[in-house]
């Protein structure tokens, strides 16, 4: 496949089509890495559980104890006047 190389943001990007993904066994999540060698791109897929984090508190020790009215979940956010001027 040849592609060409694009401008995403201040970054470059190339589009990989669906095919070459899923040949590669790869999706558009999948964690990969890239490195130089020899002037060539080399993309591989990540090794499982090198993308995770340990992190010192979970998901769930974050919600514990959250509810509705402590999330704040009915109360909306109105602009100042500030953020209304322009």
């Amino acid at each position: 496949m040849q592609a060409e190389i694009k401008r995403w943001g201040n970054s470059a990007a190339v589009r990989l089509n669906s095919s070459v993904l899923a040949r590669a066994r790869l999706s558009v999540s999948s964690p990969i890495n890239i490195q130089v060698k020899n002037g060539q791109i080399i993309i591989t897929a990540a090794k499982k559980g090198e993308r995770k984090v340990k992190l010192p508190f979970s998901e769930a020790d974050l919600l514990k104890g959250l509810t509705p009215d402590t999330a704040h979940a009915d109360e909306l956010a109105l602009p100042s006047t500030t953020e209304l001027e322009g």
